[in-house]
């Protein structure tokens, strides 16, 4: 009989979260970039073997909230560390550990859970600055574990999933065994969009950028996909689309390429980019994108 659980990863932005939940279960389920705030919305990303099914929970990262979307984010974190077996929290640690991702532990040893400590980026990190910030974590109440890992080399990450087993508590199968992710294919579109404009845009624009799926279609063998890239500055269309178009002619070749891996198939994809002021603080576009209070 499999044991079955639920696993939380939290952390701060751009600790490695995404990267580290895509390694865990050896596919793309959590788009990356660089960029902080990347993630939006809880994820989960599931992991079945012979003896266990695995479903971790990745979460938007800490923020102070500043609008409706942010208050959205702060919810999904609060939401997706209930009735959990085990709190996976991630620290980079390549930045250091100091008192904010300490205070975030003491925070969570209240609910009375197992929490696991990821220290990523370690590939990247030399010894002699990790150790020490390693000995903050040693023997601090409430941590049950402790792992280093480099998600990106996916070293020490299957044995922080072999470590995690131990936390299950459940024997029932939440989903079928060719299951990787709980969203659906025009989530996954969509947030494959919104990470090549993440990644293609060096501008500081990329919080205030959503993407609505118009279309999506299969006729004929292809996939037929219309999306519109919101925006909210009048300033910012210009830089999306780019000198004669060549940014989201960029945008869409990319995101085409990655689509096409999801569903694999061919794929037409028509790109549009649109304003809405202030969209992250317009509760009927943030229905529309997807970021609903409704849970």
């Amino acid at each position: 009989m499999r044991k079955t659980g639920f696993i939380v990863i939290v952390g701060f932005a751009n600790a490695g979260k995404s990267t580290l939940l895509n390694a865990l279960i050896k596919q793309k389920v959590s788009i990356i970039s660089p960029k902080p705030q990347t993630t939006r919305d809880s994820i989960m990303g599931i992991w079945t073997d012979d003896d266990s099914q695995m479903i971790f929970i990745d979460t938007p990262g800490f923020l102070t909230s500043k609008n409706a979307l942010g208050d959205y984010m702060l919810k999904s974190i609060d939401t997706a560390v209930q009735d959990v077996d085990c709190i996976l929290v991630v620290i980079d640690g390549h930045d250091g550990i100091d008192d904010k991702e300490l205070s975030q532990i003491v925070k969570y040893r209240k609910r009375n859970v197992p929490i696991v400590v990821a220290v990523t980026k370690t590939d990247i990190t030399q010894p002699d600055k990790l150790m020490p910030e390693l000995a903050k974590l040693n023997g601090m109440e409430g941590i049950s574990e402790v792992y280093c890992v480099s998600a990106k080399r996916n070293k020490g990450v299957d044995e922080l999933k072999q470590g995690l087993k131990k936390y299950l508590t459940g024997n029932a199968m939440y989903f079928e065994e060719d299951d990787i992710t709980d969203k659906s294919q025009r989530y996954m579109v969509g947030e494959i969009i919104r990470e090549k404009v993440l990644l293609c845009c060096e501008q500081e624009i990329p919080h205030g950028v959503g993407v609505v799926l118009n279309k999506m279609q299969y006729e004929d063998g292809a996939w037929d996909i219309d999306a519109t890239i919101i925006v909210e500055k009048a300033s910012h269309k210009p830089i999306i689309l780019g000198k004669g178009g060549a940014m989201i002619k960029g945008i869409g070749v990319h995101s085409r390429e990655s689509i096409e891996k999801l569903l694999d198939a061919r794929v037409y994809l028509t790109l549009w980019v649109k304003v809405k002021e202030d969209w992250r603080n317009n509760p009927s576009m943030l229905n529309e994108l997807g970021y609903s209070k409704r849970r």
